[in-house]
């Protein structure tokens, strides 16, 4: 099943000055699988070191090692004889070995003509975290996160790979004629997410029920990931927040309510735990904008937020929600207090890196979905599965802000107006884009 992010590896080794590269991302999102492809696919020879599956590999890095020492002992490790120019060093499992992260500046700087890719899941290792940092300030490294399938490479994996790619292109006339095939395949989507176990079950033609057992496996494997590397003194904190993600979105105000977890909690109890989750990739916080003023986190209210899952379909197998309540019928864009297509939309905000607030109209209970910065814009985005909505809130925005316009993201075609661009929901990344 092709990736976005093949482009984006494709990108960095083009790059004649490229620096070794960092993939990470939530686990089980394909990491490992796509740098296997890539690397067989674009390289003649590769030495794949998995510190999880061959912890001897771990006594190359001791004791600070010189970058030709490094290449000399893992080439007889792997039997592989490497050459510059054509072999690629993947460091898989990262987190199980941090010390080989500090050999990397002196690969670069010794330039030997080896492209390495380091991966991983950095929360594990408080170490591998810190030293990510250091090498990310001085430049060392570049990195690429990988995300779950997004709509679109899910349409491609399903056999439509022609309406992924008018998407992509924003050919409104043709997404126009094929907007109802758009929608029905939309609810397919949000039942399966885009974990690409559960995809991969989709396309196989697998039942429902055998898709959602795949997700229940997944989120034992995630629940299995947190007892393995998480701290233990958080781990209670961090399941209670994670269960209670998804139902606290169906509540009217969708502000996170650490009162629901425990009685008299605060926020100094759980915050560690949060960004734990939020470092894994399995949640996304979003704060309320308290002045509509750039750079947007400069102006964000700490203690307001709200909590997203980082999947549709993991998140409707969390909460037991039956699939048939999503692919049939309307009830996943008119229902669940429309969570399901504002984590669809958050989705791609944060797949493309923008920074993203909510908003509360000052002296109501009004709030518009989500602030974005794109570049040097602030663009209110508010979803809204049909026409027929009512945009109070962003009319109240654009009274105090009138020299905005913004994003209304429903299931409708394209369409402008003075004040807002009507957009299809799954559309709203490209649109983004084509404003940067």
């Amino acid at each position: 099943m092709k990736r976005a992010a093949y482009k984006d590896l494709l990108h960095w080794k083009s790059n004649k000055f490229h620096r070794p590269l960092l993939v990470y991302g939530a686990r089980r999102t394909g990491k490992t699988y796509l740098l296997k492809e890539f690397a067989k696919t674009e390289y003649e020879k590769v030495i794949y070191l998995n510190f999880e599956e061959n912890p001897d590999y771990k006594t190359v890095f001791q004791n600070e090692p010189e970058a030709s020492r490094v290449l000399r002992e893992i080439s007889s490790l792997s039997k592989i004889d490497v050459t510059p120019g054509n072999t690629l060093l993947i460091w898989d499992e990262i987190q199980s070995c941090p010390e080989a992260l500090s050999v990397l500046p002196d690969f670069v700087e010794s330039d030997f003509g080896f492209d390495i890719i380091v991966c991983g899941f950095l929360p594990a290792s408080p170490k591998a975290e810190a030293k990510i940092e250091e090498l990310k300030q001085s430049r060392t490294i570049e990195t690429l996160r990988l995300f779950p399938f997004s709509y679109d490479e899910f349409l491609s994996a399903t056999g439509h790979d022609n309406m992924a790619g008018l998407l992509r292109s924003l050919d409104w006339g043709a997404i126009g004629s094929l907007l109802p095939k758009y929608n029905q395949y939309l609810k397919e989507y949000l039942f399966c997410g885009g974990m690409p176990q559960a995809v991969a079950a989709f396309v196989e033609g697998q039942l429902p029920s055998q898709v959602r057992a795949v997700q229940k496996d997944l989120l034992t494997a995630s629940d299995n990931d947190i007892l393995r590397f998480a701290p233990k003194r958080h781990i209670d904190e961090i399941t209670a927040v994670l269960n209670s993600v998804f139902p606290q979105l169906l509540d009217e105000n969708q502000k996170f309510n650490l009162s629901k977890l425990k009685d008299g909690a605060r926020l100094k109890d759980y915050d560690s735990s949060i960004s734990w989750l939020v470092r894994a990739g399995l949640i996304y916080k979003v704060h309320k904008l308290s002045t509509v003023s750039m750079p947007i986190e400069f102006f964000q209210d700490a203690r307001s937020f709200k909590l997203f899952p980082f999947d549709p379909g993991m998140a409707a197998a969390l909460a037991d929600i039956d699939p048939a309540r999503i692919l049939v019928g309307d009830e996943a864009f008119k229902g669940f207090n429309g969570a399901l297509l504002q984590t669809l939309v958050l989705n791609q905000i944060v797949f493309r890196g923008d920074p993203v607030c909510y908003y509360g109209v000052q002296g109501s209970t009004l709030s518009i979905d989500f602030i974005v910065q794109e570049l040097s814009r602030i663009v209110p985005v508010e979803v809204m599965p049909y026409q027929n909505g009512n945009s109070k809130a962003m009319r109240l925005f654009f009274e105090k802000n009138p020299a905005r316009k913004g994003i209304r993201a429903s299931l409708d075609n394209h369409f402008g107006r003075e004040w807002m661009d009507n957009v299809p929901v799954y559309a709203v990344s490209f649109f983004l884009a084509g404003l940067s």
